[in-house]
């Protein structure tokens, strides 16, 4: 899967999310309107979305202060906007109302934080060692 995923993708930074696309869900697994731990710019948990035959994840945003949810698709979009690699699913439905979402996702980003930032860690790591300096 990690093959089909990231064959449309040319960035030169591509070679640090290999060990995360390792693990990712599979993108013909991820079901939309469920809740997803991802590593993406914008967040660190985010509710499947489709729009035909994009996949996205819908994810709290906070820009300076504002907080909004917004889409990040699926790492298979490829550049520019694919930049969500979903890592696992989690355990509670996404409440019925969007407008419940925000302070959900809030909270489930607090309870994965570990989850979200060793996904981070991975990529810096491989960022590190990619230019010659330690990977510890």
């Amino acid at each position: 899967m990690a093959d089909e995923v990231t064959s449309n993708r040319e960035t030169p930074l591509d070679h640090c999310y290999e060990p995360l696309l390792a693990r990712r869900v599979p993108h013909a697994d991820v079901v939309a309107g469920r809740g997803y731990v991802i590593h993406a710019r914008n967040g660190g948990v985010g509710v499947a979305v489709r729009d035909g035959n994009r996949l996205g994840y819908r994810l709290r945003r906070q820009k300076f202060d504002r907080i909004f949810l917004f889409v990040e698709w699926d790492w298979a979009e490829g550049p520019p906007y694919g930049t969500a690699i979903p890592l696992q699913e989690v355990a509670t439905e996404a409440p019925a109302d969007e407008r419940d979402w925000i302070g959900w996702l809030e909270a489930l980003e607090a309870a994965y934080a570990d989850e979200i930032r060793e996904a981070w860690e991975t990529v810096w790591r491989s960022m590190i060692a990619g230019r010659g300096g330690a990977a510890g």
